[in-house]
């Protein structure tokens, strides 16, 4: 099967509606004039760092359960990396945005971006730049697509498969 933006797409569309919030963390890592292999260990780093973070952002909504029942207790988790192919703007960073679900109905989204804030900047050591939305019914389409606009330049690997989860038996349970 050959992976396209719109094979991407569908699959993130029949996420959708598993997904309730919608993040966009900054990092520090700045592509500006970079060597096509600097930008790659940057990615690279980044990702080890986003995998820090969500682990940690797991343990903090679920306890031990998160890493004993990975299929129960971990939020669904689509990120997709934004900022490789732009290496001509000096102000422009890589960043994540991040598709959540399956989290605590407790939760408000402010104790969730203080969550994800603690795990982002305190123990992945990230940038302070975070911004949390639930999506409305009206925008879901948008955050779905504007996440992977890097596809429509050919960027296929902004959807960073490495650090996607999906608890199919939490979100099949409902």
């Amino acid at each position: 099967m050959q992976i396209t933006a719109n094979t991407i797409r569908s699959y993130l569309d029949e996420q959708a509606k598993h997904i309730t919030h919608y993040v966009v963390a900054q990092s520090y890592y700045r592509p500006y004039h970079k060597l096509p292999k600097d930008i790659e260990q940057m990615k690279l780093n980044l990702g080890k760092d986003l995998r820090h973070a969500s682990n940690c952002f797991s343990k903090e909504l679920y306890g031990n359960g998160a890493r004993r029942k990975p299929q129960l207790y971990q939020p669904l988790f689509i990120p997709t990396l934004e900022g490789t192919k732009n290496t001509s703007n000096p102000l422009l960073t890589l960043h994540y945005n991040i598709y959540l679900g399956n989290l605590p109905k407790i939760l408000t989204t402010e104790d969730i971006k203080e969550l994800w804030r603690y795990c982002w900047v305190e123990k992945a050591h990230q940038k302070d730049d975070i911004y949390i939305t639930e999506p409305l019914a009206n925008t879901q389409s948008h955050l779905l697509h504007y996440g992977t606009k890097e596809t429509q330049i050919g960027n296929l690997s902004c959807w960073d498969f490495e650090n996607t989860r999906i608890p199919f038996n939490a979100l099949n349970a409902d």
